[in-house]
């Protein structure tokens, strides 16, 4: 489950370009998210994701968790600057994510899943260490070619990203067009 680090999505993750195809605003809406809630975003990158999460997530917790120690040093930095307490950042290299089981209450898994040898072993692991009734946002690059984003034999389709979701025991709760080259999947444990 080793997440590739893809060096130039992490370099272009905060151009003006993408907050114009992905609006963090409008995932934000999309995701049943409360202020309370502990989270933990996957495959964090520089933080693009865990930044709006932790102003959000002001009474609760978030777990930025990346395999990339420069990602998690960039996230960290980013949080810090805006003075945001409630994130601690997760190096993991193992195929396991570093967290308890039944400790969470939303995952927001943003593009990890094209980016792992086996989706299924992560789903998996994103099953064990959600509580019941916990949410999975599992943002994904459309399989057709785009321009953008890995190469379309790497990309995990919607039909079968929620096909193995629910073998593992998710629930599906719904289906987001976020624009032309990507899509979101929200499942619940």
């Amino acid at each position: 489950m080793p997440i590739k680090a893809e060096t130039k999505n992490r370099e272009t993750a905060l151009t003006p370009q993408r907050l114009e195809t992905l609006d963090t605003h409008r995932v934000m809406s999309l995701i049943p998210v409360m202020p309370y809630h502990t989270v933990a975003d996957i495959a964090c990158g520089t933080g693009y994701f865990t930044v709006p999460l932790a102003k959000y997530v002001f009474d609760g917790r978030i777990y930025a968790v990346d395999t990339q120690q420069d990602a998690l040093d960039a996230t960290k930095q980013a949080v810090e600057k805006l003075r945001l307490t409630n994130v601690e950042t997760v190096l993991t290299k193992e195929r396991k994510l570093n967290l308890e089981d039944d400790s969470l209450d939303g995952i927001l898994a943003p593009f990890a899943f094209s980016n792992v040898d086996d989706p299924k072993k992560l789903l998996k692991d994103a099953h064990r260490v959600l509580r019941r009734g916990g949410w999975l946002a599992a943002l994904e690059w459309n399989t057709k070619e785009s321009g953008d984003g890995p190469p379309v034999d790497r990309r995990v389709g919607e039909d079968a990203l929620r096909q193995i979701a629910e073998k593992l025991g998710f629930r599906f709760t719904g289906r987001y067009h976020l624009n032309d080259a990507q899509y979101m999947l929200l499942l619940r444990k």
